[in-house]
């Protein structure tokens, strides 16, 4: 198996829409790599500005619901699956896993 460089990785564009925001910002990139999930985060921006008074936990959901909310429309324009079954069923399925025992995460927090 022939190794891909770092260059010829697969990173998705990204938004059109955040050109010309100074203030954008990539909130979490997800990477599937040797066999296992890979994950980058950009944690404490709501809790360390000075004019948000949301909880940076709640940030955090309303963040992965909006995500669910895209993936199903993407899914509804890609697939032709309805919309809000696929939000039903992502719903479940993270609710479930949620749950569950996981392996070991590993990695740290890195300021």
């Amino acid at each position: 198996m022939q190794k891909r460089k770092y260059e010829d990785m697969r990173e998705l564009t990204i938004p059109i829409e955040t050109g010309g925001d100074e203030d954008a910002t990539e909130m979490m990139r997800i990477w599937l790599a040797h066999d296992d999930l890979h994950v980058s985060l950009f944690l404490g921006m709501w809790e360390d500005a000075e004019d948000c008074e949301i909880d940076e936990r709640d940030a955090w959901g309303q963040l992965l619901a909006d995500t669910i909310q895209h993936i199903a429309n993407g899914m509804s324009q890609s697939h032709g699956w309805d919309k809000d079954q696929t939000v039903a069923q992502i719903t479940r399925s993270l609710l479930k896993h949620s749950d569950l025992p996981r392996g070991s995460i590993s990695g740290g927090y890195v300021d």
